[in-house]
């Protein structure tokens, strides 16, 4: 088993910008009694999913600045009568060699799956001699 800051140094050196990582696909699972994590990394990105039970896109902020993931919210319910707040704030540093402009985040049944892809590799291309 994987506790968190195994997995968060593991997303660092996978997100770090290490440009010989080799991207294979492959699966880290980590988890406490608090927090579920699951990452795949894929040749065109990595997909993070963390578990968010009870949360939805009105009680959920993704977002992304200097290099980093920011998962944030608040939520509400009752148990036994009484009123309890349940809160996350989660940060992930994934460096600046990834596609900042192009992340997606979804949440479904209490799921959140972001996508963040790598920079595309400029090919290269033959130019014509006028």
């Amino acid at each position: 088993m994987m506790y968190v800051n195994d997995f968060n140094d593991l997303f660092d050196k996978v997100f770090g910008g290490n440009p010989n990582y080799n991207f294979k696909t492959s699966v880290v699972k980590t988890s406490n009694s608090d927090e579920n994590y699951e990452v795949n990394y894929t040749k065109d990105g990595a997909y993070l999913f963390f578990d968010a039970p009870g949360f939805n896109k009105s009680n959920l902020s993704v977002e992304m600045s200097d290099g980093k993931i920011y998962i944030s919210g608040k939520r509400t319910y009752k148990l036994n009568g009484e009123e309890l707040t349940k809160t996350i704030n989660k940060e992930f540093k994934i460096g600046n060699d990834y596609n900042s402009k192009s992340v997606e985040a979804t949440i479904e049944d209490g799921l959140l799956t972001i996508f963040v892809p790598n920079y595309k590799k400029e090919e290269k291309k033959r130019i014509s001699l006028l």
